[in-house]
């Protein structure tokens, strides 16, 4: 017997590795014989199409989008003082923590990253691979900052770089 599907048609939901989707459909797949129910995801950003099964979608890290109490604590992370950034070592591993953290999906993960690189980018500028980690975080970001308060995704970026900014020149004043 199919397990109940936990999101339902129409619902925002966030999948990690490709960003913000709409459930457009939940189509039953038979495997072996058996009807097991997958969700049909439509990724705002790409027009991509994913379909995942029900019974194992929270192992796959899709999630409901934040809801609008959260963006507070959004804007609170970019507003953090962010980690210091390590330039020695080894830049590779530096950037496969970030992008591991990235894909996590979480998105107070996701703000401390966007934070953390629009800072350093500030300060000392971005390698290619953190230009485009970059990129990947704050369009993920924006994009569900954008579907939760119905805003266009440009916007959305625009307010997570003023508030970025903004806390930094706190600091330094401080």
């Amino acid at each position: 017997m199919p397990k109940k599907a936990k999101f339902k048609i129409g619902d925002a939901v966030f999948y990690p590795s490709a960003g913000v989707g709409m459930i457009e459909t939940i189509e039953d797949v038979y495997i072996s014989g058996q009807a097991d129910p997958f969700y049909v995801i439509r990724i705002i950003e790409s027009g991509m199409v994913v379909k995942v099964p029900a019974a194992t979608a929270s192992n796959t890290g899709i999630r409901p989008l934040v809801g609008p109490r959260k963006i507070k604590e959004v804007q609170r992370v970019l507003a953090e003082k962010n980690a210091k950034r390590v330039t020695g070592g080894n830049w590779t591993e530096r950037c496969k923590d970030l992008e591991r953290r990235i894909n996590q999906g979480d998105t107070f993960e996701l703000a401390a990253v966007v934070r953390d690189l629009l800072r350093w980018k500030g300060q000392t500028g971005l390698s290619f691979e953190e230009s485009m980690l970059l990129e990947t975080a704050s369009n993920y970001l924006s994009y569900e900052i954008a579907t939760v308060q119905k805003v266009q995704p440009e916007n959305a970026y625009q307010e997570l770089v003023k508030q970025v900014n903004k806390s930094a020149s706190k600091a330094e004043v401080a």
